[in-house]
């Protein structure tokens, strides 16, 4: 028996397609180039069902929705209590890159917030590294990256990369983060080069995929944290 999905897919996009309002990020040079009239929309089945319609393959940059994957990288890495005493879980009420943390600990309010997001790109480490080993902070930054590449490729299914021009872009434009990272280094909350990490987090920002990829990356924390098509258990269920 056919699926009903992909045709109502295509029904919705329909709807959609005409809607020309918005405008494309400007304050990132190369994310302006981005192309307006690219549309996909797909469905992904806890069974291992993807569904799409539309420019499903098309690539583009991560950015902020790369935010609640590594966090769950971080929670399986460091596990719930070293993450909570450096990035709480309360609204800020304030825009994503606000200058801001919490009054009495210097702790970012929560971890899909710019101060959060870079703090948690800081405590990704090796899932098999024991408690000493991370206190001791033993990754490099290219360790710690490859950790997030690989754990965001384990997410969507296949290999990811960066999108170098997105991210020398960024990093020409990445005042207002260095300058949150050196915030939370005075802090202590972040505990090694501020321009490091800040390099680190824009390019898991910067790292490409497809609709189809968050499709299957969403699946999976849906599925707690099991990759229904590959059957991977990328994250533990308590992430």
């Amino acid at each position: 028996m056919k699926s009903p999905i992909p045709d109502y897919l295509e029904e919705v996009l329909e709807t959609v397609r005409l809607d020309q309002s918005g405008e494309l990020a400007s304050y990132i040079p190369q994310l302006a180039t981005a192309d307006p009239d690219r549309l996909a929309a797909v469905f992904a089945t806890l069974d291992g069902q993807v569904y799409g319609v539309g420019d499903v393959d098309h690539q583009f940059s991560i950015q902020s929705i790369s935010k609640p994957f590594v966090y769950a990288l971080a929670l399986a890495d460091r596990g719930f209590d070293d993450v909570l005493f450096k990035v709480d879980v309360e609204p800020s009420g304030e825009a994503f890159n606000e200058l801001s943390l919490e009054g009495n600990t210097g702790r970012p309010r929560n971890p899909m917030i710019n101060a959060g997001a870079i703090t948690i790109h800081s405590l990704v480490g090796r899932p098999d590294s024991t408690p000493e080993e991370r206190c001791e902070r033993v990754m490099s930054p290219e360790e710690r990256f490859e950790r997030v590449m690989s754990g965001l490729s384990a997410f969507a299914g296949r290999r990811l990369e960066v999108d170098e021009a997105v991210y020398t872009s960024e990093m020409d434009h990445a005042y207002r983060n260095i300058a949150i990272a050196y915030m939370l280094r005075s802090y202590d909350i972040v505990q090694e080069n501020p321009i490091a990490v800040v390099e680190g987090y824009t390019k898991q920002c910067a790292l490409l995929v497809s609709a189809r990829d968050l499709a299957v990356m969403a699946v999976t924390l849906a599925n707690q944290g099991l990759n229904p098509v590959t059957g991977e258990q990328v994250v533990p269920p308590e992430a």
